[in-house]
């Protein structure tokens, strides 16, 4: 019985971890993806061009997604719920599998709102590349991908 108490707090532990760890991994947009042969050109002139074509993707590349924040919670919460019931009508050790069920759940939830955000990323990533593409090709520069 003892065993399987801190079997339990172990699980439910690394469980919690791991949400937390992944919930904290950062989101970074990259600059562009865009590669440009830049022996072909002038480096100084070449230099200036991607430099301004570069202060204009501040402005784009913002979205996020749809309510990705309030749709990780609310399913997190269903999540919870629905696992806690479960768990405690399965027969198992009562609050233990409620426990168990919330946090299975609400790891779930969490995890299914996550689709949403980078959804959105990869918008912005292909905004900010077409907008860095169109930048340089209007420059005289042509992207090699």
């Amino acid at each position: 019985m003892k065993n399987e108490s801190l079997r339990n707090r172990i699980i439910n532990t690394g469980a919690a971890i791991g949400v937390l760890l992944f919930a904290a991994m950062p989101t970074y947009a990259n600059a562009h993806t865009i590669i440009f042969d830049q022996s072909q050109y002038d480096t100084t002139e070449f230099n200036d061009d991607h430099q301004q074509c570069y202060h204009l993707l501040d402005n784009v590349g913002h979205n996020e997604g749809q309510g990705a924040v309030e749709q990780g919670v609310k399913r997190g919460l269903r999540g919870a719920t629905a696992g806690a019931i479960a768990g405690s009508v399965s027969g198992n050790s009562g609050s233990s599998a409620a426990k168990t069920g919330a946090a299975i759940g609400t790891t779930i939830g969490i995890l299914s709102g996550r689709g949403s955000k980078n959804t959105a990323a990869s918008a912005n990533q292909k905004e900010r590349d077409d907008l860095m593409r169109n930048c340089m090709q209007g420059r005289g520069y042509i992207a090699l991908n």
